[in-house]
């Protein structure tokens, strides 16, 4: 049996490994245009800080795709043919036939809804890309040069990459503003009283935090110099924007496959509208609690559905029960 997952996080690993750990008969291809190698998503502000190398980012051995006979294919996919059972990729090359297909695609950064957002100096932080587009902008610790200094860096957004960035660039020396949507930090999770103390915390670093900010758009020539929140303008040189992430699926409007508020709508086996296609991870919309179908976009459920996928891809009678969060 021909298996191709498109996805080499967490959730396409995991199948991957689940499948093999069955089945050491049927082929699995591996599609990933941002990596050849599986990486830690979340531990990518350890490698700007300094903290780790970029290949400590692998937590598995790379001969691991050699002992499992797990091909890879560095390529981006542009869409699925349901008939012919193929997934289509860019740059003239071949379409990759499947018997079973996982698509495990993640998600993308939320695009910034903001005038002037597409300025240089302002980006995001979820992507190889994106440590990149970071590591040009303020350096990271131990690096031999430094580009030009940034004096008026801004994060915007008050989730968990959101504050991880604010660590990273106080870790390299930068004193950042911190803009929040709401009127304390990660508020789903903690109170007032506890986002408090983490308030008094980072003032005590020299972060300038902003609670309940409404930035009204951005300004520059070419590249961003000033910000627009709650009725200011303010210099900026640097922006990066932290307002979540959505399903990365845009590339499978009229594949055929059912979206559901841009997620990929799952059965609790994972199973997609089309035949012997599954989707696990940030890209699927899981029925939860009243009925609701949406992503659960978190590391360990993206884990457990690639697990359950990597099953149903060999037949076997899996479901997928969300737990509780923690």
């Amino acid at each position: 049996m021909r298996i191709v997952i498109i996805g080499n996080g967490v959730a396409g690993i995991e199948a991957a490994l689940a499948v093999r750990a069955m089945d050491r008969q049927s082929s699995i291809t591996i599609v990933s245009e941002e990596s050849d190698y599986f990486f830690s998503r979340t531990a990518l502000m350890y490698v700007l800080s300094g903290q780790l190398q970029r290949r400590e980012l692998e937590p598995l051995p790379r001969d691991l795709y050699t002992r499992l006979a797990l091909s890879r294919s560095r390529a981006r996919v542009v869409g699925i043919d349901l008939a012919e059972k193929s997934v289509r990729v860019a740059d003239g090359i071949a379409p990759i036939p499947y018997d079973r297909l996982l698509i495990a695609c993640g998600s993308r950064p939320r695009r910034p809804p903001w005038s002037g957002a597409t300025l240089g100096g302002i980006g995001h932080f979820v992507t190889l890309a994106d440590l990149d587009w970071l590591e040009g902008e303020v350096g990271s610790r131990g690096a031999a040069k430094r580009p030009r200094r940034v004096e008026y860096p801004w994060v915007i957004g008050g989730g968990l990459i959101g504050i991880e960035v604010v660590e990273t660039l106080l870790a390299l020396g930068y004193r950042p503003r911190f803009a929040l949507r709401d009127e304390w930090f990660w508020p789903i999770s903690i109170d007032a009283r506890e986002a408090g103390w983490i308030e008094a915390r980072l003032r005590s670093h020299g972060v300038e935090l902003r609670a309940g900010a409404s930035v009204e758009g951005f300004e520059g020539e070419g590249r961003v110099s000033r910000i627009r929140v709650s009725g200011r303008t303010e210099p900026c040189d640097l922006a990066v924007v932290a307002i979540g992430v959505e399903p990365n699926t845009a590339w499978l409007e009229g594949s055929g496959i059912a979206l559901e508020d841009g997620a990929i709508a799952v059965d609790e086996g994972l199973m997609t509208s089309a035949p012997d296609v599954f989707a696990a991870g940030d890209c699927a919309g899981i029925v939860g609690p009243g009925g609701r179908r949406r992503p659960q976009q978190l590391w360990y459920t993206a884990r457990d559905q690639g697990r359950v996928a990597g099953a149903r891809l060999l037949g076997e009678p899996a479901r997928y029960v969300p737990g509780l969060p923690y």
